[in-house]
C-alpha cells in the first residue's frame, strides 16, 4: 500500500488546496512575488518598469525570428517579469536553467544580466533546435544534453558550473525528473540564492521536495502556469537565525 500511494503521487496533480497546505506565499503578480522573496517594493517597481522597455525588444525579436515550438511552450507574462525581475535584483554571477526550446526565458535573464554588466547564463536541453531566439550571446553558454543519459550528462554539466546563485527548472516536468534536477541543484545553491521552478502545477515533486527540506516557498499563479520558488537566507540572516535558536 505504501509503494502504491507513492506511484499515485508521482502521477497525480496537486490542487490548489495542496499549495495552501504548503505553509508558501500565494501571488498573482510578479511584484508581489518578487517582493513575498525579500525585496523592497521601490526596487521591485525600478526593475519591473524597465522589465516594460525591455518586452518591446523581445516582440520585435521574435517577429525577426523562425520560432519552431509553439508560444505556449515560453514562460508566461507574469513568471517572464520574475525572471527578468530576478536577474536584475539578485545580480547572480552563475545562473542555471533547464529547459529552453525557442529561449524565452533565456532571452530575458540575459537582457538582464547585459544590464548588470556580468553573470553568465548555464542553459540545458536535448535538443539543438532550442534558443532560436537568442542565437548567440556573450554571457550565454548553452549546452545541448545526451538525449539518451540526460541525467549523467546534466551531472557532468553541474560540475562544472560550480556554484549557483539562481536556478530555473523548466524541462521535463514529471515527478521524478523534476526531483532528480532539484535534488542536484540544491546542495550548489550560493547563500541568498534563489531556487525557482515553473510548472509545480504538473506534478508534486516542488511540493514534495520542499515539503522534506522545511522550506515555504513562493507561489506565482500565472494564467495557466504556477511558478515556485524559495530564496535562501544570506550569510546575516543564517546567523541572526541561529542568535535568536541560541537564545
Amino acid at each position: 500500500m505504501r509503494a502504491l500511494g507513492t506511484g499515485i503521487r508521482r502521477y497525480t496533480e496537486p490542487s490548489v488546496m495542496d499549495f495552501t497546505r504548503s505553509g508558501g506565499q500565494l501571488t498573482t503578480s510578479a511584484a508581489d512575488f518578487l517582493g513575498e522573496l525579500g525585496w523592497e517594493a521601490t526596487d521591485v517597481e525600478r526593475v519591473l518598469d524597465e522589465y516594460q522597455e525591455v518586452t518591446e525588444e523581445l516582440a520585435a525579436r521574435y517577429a525577426a525570428t523562425e520560432l519552431i515550438y509553439p508560444r505556449t511552450h515560453g514562460v508566461e507574462e507574469e513568471t517572464s517579469a520574475v525572471l527578468y525581475g530576478l536577474s536584475r535584483l539578485l545580480k547572480p554571477q552563475s545562473v542555471v536553467e533547464t529547459g529552453v526550446a525557442d529561449g524565452r526565458s533565456s532571452w530575458l535573464i540575459l537582457a538582464a544580466l547585459e544590464r548588470n554588466g556580468s553573470g553568465l547564463l548555464h542553459s540545458f536541453d536535448i535538443n539543438h533546435t532550442a534558443g532560436r531566439l537568442v542565437g548567440e550571446h556573450p554571457q550565454w553558454r548553452l549546452e545541448i544534453l545526451d538525449r539518451e543519459e540526460p541525467e549523467s550528462s546534466f551531472l557532468g554539466a553541474l560540475e562544472r558550473v560550480g556554484r549557483i546563485d539562481l536556478f530555473f527548472h523548466d524541462s521535463d516536468h514529471l515527478y521524478l525528473p523534476q526531483l532528480f534536477e532539484y535534488g542536484q541543484a540544491w546542495p550548489r545553491m550560493t547563500e541568498g540564492g534563489v531556487f525557482a521552478s515553473d510548472d509545480v502545477n504538473c506534478s508534486r515533486a516542488f511540493l514534495d521536495f520542499c515539503g522534506s527540506r522545511r522550506q515555504s516557498p513562493v507561489f506565482l499563479f500565472d494564467s495557466r502556469k504556477i511558478t515556485g520558488a524559495v530564496r535562501l537566507p544570506s550569510v546575516p540572516q543564517r546567523r541572526a537565525e541561529q542568535l535568536q535558536q541560541v537564545g
